[in-house]
């Protein structure tokens, strides 16, 4: 009986590592973070990203994700996923824009973000700037 409770214990730790379970307060270290912004793309605008300086970290990743919608509804929100990869150790500047980029005008929305890689290449991404509601 001891013996099947200590594995049980045992399983249920390893799982929470599997699945990026966080200790103490700390998350695990990671060479990958995400970004999610709201938008809706039915309106022509979309979420893009400059990164500053280069070399840091690269997009590996974006996609959007609409959100659930009553049957026949049209223009319906949702949220734009960008995942990031650790190049390098160092630190960028992540801004987002919202815009059509099809259109030559000023974003209607940004949003500014911190990616900080150490030197054992774990990226930590920060909000700096929201986006305005």
């Amino acid at each position: 009986m001891k013996r099947l409770l200590v594995l049980l214990v045992l399983a249920v730790c390893f799982l929470g590592l599997a699945v990026g379970c966080t200790t103490g307060g700390q998350q695990t270290p990671s060479t990958i973070a995400t970004v999610e912004l709201e938008g809706n793309l039915t309106t022509g605008y979309a979420w893009i990203n400059d990164i500053s300086p280069s070399g840091v970290v690269r997009e590996v990743s974006n996609e959007y994700v609409q959100d659930d919608a009553p049957a026949g509804a049209a223009g319906v929100g949702g949220t734009f996923i960008f995942t990031f990869e650790a190049v390098s150790e160092g630190e960028a500047e992540i801004t987002f824009s919202y815009l059509r980029e099809w259109e030559n005008e000023k974003p209607i929305n940004t949003a500014i973000y911190k990616a900080t890689v150490d030197a054992n290449g774990n990226l930590k991404v920060q909000q700096i700037q929201a986006p305005s509601s």
